[in-house]
């Protein structure tokens, strides 16, 4: 009796750990990774706001991406926001 009860949590612990492998590849199919090149004064900006916030670059351009906001003519815009840790 006790094997079987043994193979049952096996069972279910496995499932569970499928069941998480799925939804971390669910959520990194939607993730966008990417590498950007900016010419010199958009590149010394982005370090500048960084470098005051403790920031990393990257870090500013995803905080810039979670806030655009497209209009319904399609114009592209971000609020104005501080970046923070």
């Amino acid at each position: 009796m006790a094997w079987a009860q043994e193979r049952v949590e096996r069972r279910e612990a496995a499932l569970a750990a499928h069941s998480a492998s799925m939804a971390r590849r669910r959520e990194e199919a939607d993730e966008l990774r990417m590498e950007l090149w900016l010419s010199a004064a958009p590149g010394r900006l982005l370090r500048a706001v960084a470098g005051r916030t403790g920031l990393q670059p990257a870090q500013v351009l995803a905080q810039l991406a979670e806030r655009i906001v497209v209009s319904e003519e399609g114009s592209v815009s971000v609020p104005p926001f501080a970046p923070t840790l």
